[in-house]
């Protein structure tokens, strides 16, 4: 995606969510496009956000769950990736379960790993490898950026997003060869077809293997 130097700068900060007083104006503009871009509908977008806001809300529910957790749901066109670490395997069943139950969510692919928590600066190394990633993409003329999240999660990297599967394929070769990363995950629904735009992905991609697995 080729974009002036000052429309960089603001689609970035929007891209990463960055705030502040200097990029307001810019930062504005470049949200306006970020929705715009965004292969799904503006209806679809604001669904995604509440879907999210309401797993949290229902996550937060289970004072054992969230004790022994940290947890994400990221949720794009109604399918919700769960990402994060907890203490055993009942508590991420649990975890899928609540989130299952939230309406609007249509699938959950549950990347939630049975480990102990991640440190301050792992979470610091996890944000560094996302803005590299979304930096890397926006940088990229086969890619647009706007149209894909991503996640970092112990140095697991997780595309998301509503895609061709040639952004795809440049997305995930981007990200690979970060350094860094351990881990490419795709989560992401294929636009080639009515029948493609409707179904969802989750693969693995390891030291340039890929593993596709369907939930």
């Amino acid at each position: 995606m080729t974009v002036s130097p000052l429309l960089r700068v603001g689609l970035l900060a929007s891209i990463l969510g960055v705030q502040g007083c200097a990029g307001l104006v810019v930062a504005g503009a470049a949200t306006t496009a970020v929705m715009v871009s965004d292969n799904r509908s503006i209806g679809a977008q604001i669904d995604d956000q509440n879907i999210e806001i309401k797993a949290a809300n229902a996550l937060a529910k289970n004072e054992g769950l969230m004790k022994a957790s940290r947890i994400s749901a990221i949720s794009n066109n109604g399918h919700v990736l769960l990402v994060g670490q907890t203490s055993n395997e009942e508590y991420r069943q649990q975890a899928e379960t609540t989130v299952r139950s939230v309406a609007g969510v249509t699938k959950v692919y549950n990347e939630i790993r049975v480990a102990g928590l991640i440190s301050l600066s792992q979470r610091s190394s996890d944000s560094w490898l996302t803005t590299k990633t979304k930096s890397l993409l926006l940088d990229d003329p086969k890619v647009n950026p706007l149209k894909i999240k991503v996640v970092t999660e112990n140095s697991e990297v997780f595309l998301i997003g509503l895609v061709t599967q040639d952004e795809a394929a440049q997305a995930v070769e981007i990200t690979r060869n970060i350094n860094g990363v351990k881990r490419v995950v795709k989560v992401f629904q294929y636009l080639e077809t009515p029948a493609q735009a409707a179904e969802a992905e989750s693969a693995t991609v390891v030291a340039g293997e890929e593993e596709t697995t369907q939930q």
